[in-house]
């Protein structure tokens, strides 16, 4: 399946109109998903792999923010700084998909940002 797809699953499944999409990736085949992100949202694709490539052959095709991260340490510091960014924007809710088992889970509460440490 491709992951763009479940992008448009995600988005067809909420009626929200402020959701916003924060995706993490590291292969060539989350490049295409990144072009379906709209400016509101986020993509963190994982330095000097390959969509990070892709992407930085011309940047201006992702309409998402980009926030780049090289390890395990960086993608959290990002990942929480855009999840607090995101709860202090709106009143979030957070939904969480696993592409390769192509499952989808929904979580209507606030409890993930209140319950992940922040870090100014």
């Amino acid at each position: 399946m491709c992951k763009g797809l479940v992008i448009e699953r995600i988005e067809d499944s909420i009626s929200e109109e402020d959701k916003r999409f924060i995706y993490l990736g590291d292969g060539s085949g989350d490049y295409c998903p990144s072009l379906r992100l709209k400016e509101k949202d986020f993509m963190m694709p994982r330095k000097n792999f390959p969509v990070w490539d892709l992407i930085c052959r011309d940047p201006s095709l992702v309409k998402a923010e980009i926030h780049g991260w090289s390890d395990g340490e960086e993608l959290e510091q990002v990942l929480l700084h855009l999840i607090n960014k995101v709860s202090l924007d709106q009143n979030s809710t957070f939904i969480s998909s696993d592409c390769k088992l192509q499952t989808l889970s929904v979580s209507v509460h606030e409890a993930l940002p209140k319950a992940l440490p922040v870090r100014p």
